[in-house]
């Protein structure tokens, strides 16, 4: 194909030829004319783009020879349509599943932890229940539940065991004056000085009124005294404030027998089993009280 200075010469040539006479008559004019416009028309811009295009290698991109065009070639040639690059293709990344026990995946349970069971939720605006506090147990309770451990003792041993710690719980209520006029008493009795020791006890009655330990330990005093009916009437005092009392129980019966009244002893008695099975295991008070209260069976 010819450069752009090829039209130029072709339209110098037809001049020149029309200054023959022999042109004119053979109507080269004319057909000059027509090539000179079949050429024109080739070399118009969408010609030469048309050209490029099918003259264009593979790889070259713009010019048959596989050079860009100069600046001049550039701006004849019509805008080419443009289109858009397609993103360089990129392999899938594979993304490995978390583990059941990355946190990810691991369920919530109501208290904001990681937990294996299925996730529970409490209901909005209700609060989780909080876990109740262990509340510490009072003298009192304290003593009831070791009474209920004592009636179900299987051996003496245990037995003996749940009595003296009964023993320390139903003495640890005294304030220390009184703990004081009771170690003064118990050293009057080692004297063999009942009637002393009862004064004791009756001032440490005085300070603590409610104490049924201050009254069973008058009664057991009264008792060494000689004195029945008055260590009587300070057991009923004593069991009326601790009627679980074994010991207390187990002193009344004493008393009864010393007094004579047989049934009224073994009455006592069989209420400190029920307390106490291990006191009497064999029951060999229980029987000699039932024969000093009914004689001997026949």
């Amino acid at each position: 194909m010819q450069g752009p200075a090829f039209p130029g010469w072709l339209l110098a040539h037809d001049m020149r030829a029309t200054r023959f006479s022999g042109f004119r008559r053979s109507g080269f004019l004319r057909s000059g004319a027509l090539i000179t416009l079949s050429l024109l028309t080739s070399l118009s811009p969408a010609g030469l783009v048309r050209a490029q295009t099918q003259h264009t290698l593979p790889g070259q991109a713009g010019h048959p020879h596989g050079k860009a065009p100069s600046a001049p070639h550039a701006a004849q040639t019509a805008p080419a349509q443009t289109t858009t690059p397609s993103p360089p293709a990129t392999s899938p990344t594979l993304r490995t599943p978390p583990s059941p026990d990355s946190p990810a995946v691991r369920p919530k349970t109501s208290e904001g932890s990681a937990a294996g069971g299925p996730a529970t939720s409490a209901p909005s605006g209700t609060k989780a229940p909080s876990a109740t506090p262990h509340k510490k147990l009072t003298r009192p309770q304290q003593i009831a539940a070791l009474a209920d451990q004592l009636a179900q003792a299987k051996t003496p041993e245990d037995a003996q065991a749940l009595e003296d710690r009964l023993e320390a719980l139903r003495a640890a209520g005294l304030s220390p004056t009184t703990q004081l006029l009771l170690r003064r008493a118990q050293k009057d009795s080692q004297a063999d000085k009942p009637d002393a020791a009862v004064d004791d006890l009756s001032d440490a009655l005085a300070l603590q009124p409610d104490s049924a330990i201050l009254w069973r330990t008058r009664a057991q005093t009264r008792l060494a005294a000689g004195d029945f009916n008055a260590a009587v009437t300070d057991l009923g005092e004593a069991l009326q404030r601790d009627g679980r009392d074994a010991k207390s129980w187990g002193l009344l019966s004493t008393v009864e027998e010393q007094r004579k009244d047989g049934p009224a002893a073994l009455k006592a008695w069989q209420k400190v089993l029920e307390l106490n099975p291990m006191a009497d295991k064999n029951h060999k008070r229980l029987d000699a009280l039932h024969i000093k209260a009914f004689g001997q069976p026949t």
